[in-house]
């Protein structure tokens, strides 16, 4: 077989792999719902690589809430484990 019936096929591969969203992506369009009483709202910051954390009044953050959210809350009332006092704490800030 020619090197050439293979080039539209990896054409279409590499199309496909940068059409492909990431789950950073994905947390930027989640949106706060309601006012919760933890004084935590989600926040992500995907330029230094930081996926949607609930981040409170005082600067801390914490892992985000999913089962909250999926439920209808908005994700940080109660938010889960803390992750540390600012965001360059996060394990997967790079700015």
């Amino acid at each position: 077989m020619k090197s050439s019936h293979f080039l539209p096929f990896i054409a279409a591969l590499a199309a496909s792999v940068t059409a492909s969203p990431i789950q950073e992506a994905a947390d930027e369009q989640i949106s706060p719902r309601g006012s919760p009483a933890s004084a935590c709202f989600p926040f992500a910051d995907p330029h230094c690589h930081v996926p949607t954390v609930c981040q409170c009044a005082n600067g801390w953050i914490y892992e985000y809430n999913r089962d909250n959210y999926n439920a209808g809350g908005n994700g940080c009332d109660p938010p889960w484990r803390f992750i540390g006092k600012k965001t360059s704490q996060h394990p997967k800030f790079r700015c």
